[in-house]
């Protein structure tokens, strides 16, 4: 068998076909057949060609090249046929044998063994033995030997070059990291969906708002906050479009320059919290989180979990919905959250609310110029720049905290601006920003004069009084709830009243009762609350066609710690006594039963069974029966006299008469006075007895206020009315108060509501009680006024109240247009020194319904006998629905006649007064 089909070259792996060899034996089999020469020679062709693919080159096989020497001899015998052939061509011939196999080799012919040198065969004892047969076996060293090779090799290669050591160094590496990513992958979402329920529920928690409430021309009265929540404090929700894009661009430039491209969250922040146990470098989206969370610790596992709720926010919301977010609970002072709060606090730019639609935030006006009136894109520059660097220490840099803070906000404004330097920020109208732009927004700035927040509250008890109202609408009836719902609600409230009106009736207050006045009725001049022990008062002023209040003041100081004063407490909605003021739903009522102001009735001493049953003896003490709670009473009317004549119910209605009062209350019944009252509004009283007719039973200002509303809108009663728009802080309009067509419900007829309205209004029928120069009439506009009814052209209907031992001062009053009501006494209910509706609450009321109705009466001409200034500086005027053209007179409707009356019988007569009765319903004498 050749041994050139043993071996296989490392570069071709070529393996010799063992199937050439024969496996038959014979005496020839174990021969070896060729053999070499023990001298090496060179081969006979010099540069022999490079061997080709797929064929065998004898130099690379290494066992044609072995040694002869090293191969067992394959006999050892001696004799001639032993011997190689000697002569002289043997060796040649040896040589040509040999390298006839290598040539052939190189062709890639299978090689074969030349023919053995032929011997003599010689048996020996050994023949039965060698002739044997055998079969080859696989040949197992070539492979092993290969293998061995090639590992050898490889070996030399790693040592050559050591490369692939660190390679596989790295990959294992790489495959630990890949390992530790799945199991960080595989933790980190478990972690997320632990954290997820958690983000859903800060995303979707309600924050506490600012609460407004502003004056029928958006006058800002006063607003609530909540300061006990986890995310209470002063802060007003504004939307994404209205946030301007330099404040936008602003802040991601100085807090989170990738805002728009990361997935929320920034890693190395995370690696910084590890290694320093601090935060810093958190995006916005994180900080959104913290600010949710309202925590504020500095540890990793803060971040880590910051991280995982900012991922999610980001996969639940877009984008420009995180910056809103933002922007609305970011803190960007020491009391102020949110942007709108800032702008307002810092730069005086308050939201502006118009009917029926959305308020506008001072935010979306950030570049207007309150000076100039005119819209300036540097000056939204410099206060975009501003506010974005205020979120990091934003109370340490507060510039109304002081000169210091100003300056280090100052010194971030620079940073946010070279940062927008920096990024290539370019500004609408301006313009890429340049050094000089910078230094143009920084100068604006450092020129602002920042003053600290100060919460006034105007109208004090009207607001209280709204607050009450809302709350009580918000939480259903549980003001508790309300109230909870009303500091954390987020309303803009649009109210009735007008501030500048409000600060003239709290001006008037204050001027009635605290300086000297000329008193027409006594003579002399007197202080109320000196000289008259009077120290507070109560004013409503009421639109008589939309039921709107236009005016409200419950005490002479809200501030007061003076128990006759009063202060807080709010008289205009807590019941009084009214008096003679209650007197007028009496005779309404009897109208209303065929009666009509020419009726006569005695003015004399009576005694009127009070629930006394019959056979009741007379009191011998008269002063007992004078009093409300006795079984038999008999009243006087003011002075402890009576006329002792026949009046009509005119007459008596305008000098405040007890006794036809008290004869009005039997002939319609208590009961049908009552519930004349219920149907007014007015729902605290009850009948318990005749002494009631007097007004001896507590009724709030307010409520008598809406009652003469109902004469003045000819019998149609409208509720008070002290809200007419709420908007929240988006500007979606919650509730609006359509003053075109108000909540009108009859009470009494046209013809009943002018019939008491004329005797009202009826200045000379005051003369007897109140002389011709008093404050229930405009006689000061219109002298007539004081002398003739008809003749009048500034016609006002009033009435008086003052009840028993001078407690209690009223007068109320209308036009058309408005009612005036006002009530005078002292808080603690202590007794006024001879104070009666004509000198206590009749000049605030004059004040205030002259002004009202557009007329200044703080230092007239006097040219007029009735004109007396009263000293009140007026203020900016007003734009009521009835400002530009008011109705000065009443309008007298159909179904109404004057006839004339027997001033002794009240019936129709020949001759005598004319008053007005309904149209064929005269009394007649039969």
């Amino acid at each position: 068998m050749s041994s050139h089909g043993d071996q296989q070259s490392e570069s071709d792996q070529l393996r010799i076909d063992d199937s050439s060899v024969p496996v038959a034996g014979g005496l020839l089999r174990n021969y070896k057949s060729q053999q070499e020469s023990p001298i090496l020679l060179s081969p006979p062709l010099s540069g022999l060609p490079v061997s080709r693919p797929g064929s065998i080159s004898p130099l690379s096989l290494p066992s044609l090249q072995r040694d002869p020497l090293s191969e067992p001899e394959a006999c050892a015998g001696n004799g001639l046929l032993f011997q190689r052939s000697q002569g002289l061509l043997a060796y040649t011939v040896d040589i040509v044998r040999r390298w006839s196999g290598k040539i052939v080799a190189v062709t890639g012919h299978t090689v074969q063994p030349p023919a053995p040198y032929m011997q003599l065969h010689h048996p020996s004892t050994e023949v039965k033995q060698a002739s044997l047969v055998q079969r080859k076996k696989p040949w197992r060293r070539s492979r092993s030997l290969r293998v061995s090779m090639q590992m050898k090799q490889r070996r030399v290669r790693w040592q050559q070059n050591p490369c692939p050591y660190y390679t596989y160094i790295l990959l294992a590496l790489l495959g630990m990291i890949i390992l530790s990513s799945f199991a960080g992958t595989a933790y980190s979402y478990g972690y997320y969906m632990e954290q997820l329920p958690r983000m859903n529920e800060l995303a979707n928690e309600h924050i506490a708002q600012n609460t407004r409430i502003y004056d029928r021309n958006n006058v800002l009265l006063y607003e609530v906050y909540d300061q006990n929540s986890r995310l209470g404090g002063r802060r007003i929700m504004v939307r994404y479009e209205d946030i301007p894009r330099d404040l936008q661009d602003a802040l991601i430039a100085i807090e989170d320059k990738t805002f728009w491209m990361n997935a929320g969250v920034e890693p190395m922040a995370i690696l910084r919290a590890a290694a320093r146990q601090y935060g810093g470098g958190s995006t916005l989206t994180q900080q959104v989180i913290k600010n949710l969370s309202n925590n504020h610790e500095y540890a990793l596992s803060r971040k880590l979990t910051e991280a995982a709720m900012a991922i999610g926010l980001t996969q639940q919301y877009s984008k420009t919905k995180i910056l809103e977010m933002y922007f609305n609970i970011a803190p960007f002072g020491a009391q102020t959250y949110g942007v709108e709060v800032a702008v307002e606090d810092y730069f005086g730019l308050a939201p502006i609310c118009h009917t029926n639609q959305r308020c506008i935030p001072g935010v979306a006006r950030l570049d207007y110029n309150q000076q100039t009136g005119r819209h300036d894109p540097l000056l939204e520059l410099a206060r975009a720049s501003f506010l974005a660097g205020m979120p990091n220490q934003p109370g340490y840099n507060d510039p109304t905290t002081g000169e210091a803070a100003k300056q280090r906000a100052l010194a971030r404004q620079e940073l946010v601006l070279q940062e927008m330097i920096d990024q290539h920020i370019a500004v609408a109208g301006l313009g890429l920003i340049t050094p000089a732009l910078a230094q143009k927004a920084h100068s604006l700035m450092a020129h602002t004069t920042f003053r600290s927040y100060m919460r006034y509250k105007y109208a004090p008890h009207f607001v209280d009084w709204v607050i009450n109202q809302v709350s009580n609408a918000l939480g259903n009836g549980d003001l508790a709830t309300g109230y909870g719902a009303f500091f954390r609600a987020g309303l803009n409230i649009r109210t009735s009243i007008d501030a500048h009106l409000e600060d003239y009736v709290e001006r008037a207050v204050a001027r009635h009762i605290n300086q000297p006045e000329y008193q027409k009725v006594s003579g002399y001049y007197s202080t109320l609350s000196t000289d008259k022990n009077l120290h507070t008062a109560a004013v409503v002023v009421m639109d008589a066609k939309t039921g709107e209040i236009l005016a409200m003041d419950g005490s002479a100081d809200y501030n007061s710690t003076d128990p006759r004063v009063g202060g807080q407490y709010n008289a205009a909605i807590n019941a009084r006594p009214p008096g003679s003021s209650f007197k007028p739903l009496e005779y309404a009522t009897s109208f209303e039963k065929g009666w009509y102001p020419g009726i006569v009735l005695q003015d004399d001493r009576t005694y009127f069974p009070n629930h006394a049953p019959a056979g009741t003896p007379m009191p011998v003490n008269d002063d007992a029966i004078t009093k409300p709670h006795t079984l038999i009473y008999a009243p006087y009317d003011y002075g402890h006299t009576y006329t002792h004549r026949l009046v009509t119910l005119r007459t008596g209605t305008a000098n405040s008469y007890n006794i036809p009062a008290i004869r009005t209350m039997q002939f319609v019944g208590a009961n049908d006075v009552l519930n004349t009252a219920h149907r007014l509004g007015i729902t605290s009283q009850a009948n318990t007895g005749l002494a009631w007719a007097l007004g001896s039973k507590d009724v709030s200002p307010l409520q008598m206020v809406n009652a003469y509303q109902t004469f003045a809108n000819q019998g149609q009663r409208i509720p008070p009315q002290s809200v007419l728009d709420i908007w929240d802080n988006y500007g979606h309009n919650l509730y609006h108060y359509n003053e075109a067509s108000p909540p009108a419900g009859p009470v009494f007829s046209p013809q009943v509501s002018y019939m008491m309205t004329s005797v009202l209004a009826d200045e000379p029928s005051r003369a007897p009680e109140f002389g011709s120069d008093h404050d229930l009439s405009f006689a000061d506009m219109d002298a007539n006024c004081a002398y003739s009814r008809n003749a009048c052209t500034r016609q006002v209907a009033a009435k008086t109240g003052t009840t028993d031992d001078f407690r209690d001062n009223w007068t109320i009053g209308y036009t058309p247009d408005v009612v005036v009501g006002v009530w005078v006494g002292n808080a603690n209910n202590d007794k006024m020194n001879d104070v009666i509706g004509i000198t206590g609450a009749g000049p605030i009321w004059h004040s205030v319904m002259e002004r009202v109705l557009g007329r200044c009466n703080d230092n007239p001409p006097l040219t007029n006998p009735f004109v007396t200034p009263d000293q009140i500086a007026c203020g900016p005027d007003y734009h009521f629905r009835f400002s530009e053209h008011p109705q000065w007179t009443f309008t007298i409707p159909d179904g109404l006649t004057q006839v004339s009356t027997s001033p002794f019988t009240g019936l129709p007569a020949s001759s005598g007064l004319a008053d007005w009765v309904l149209v064929n319903q005269a009394a007649s004498q039969n």
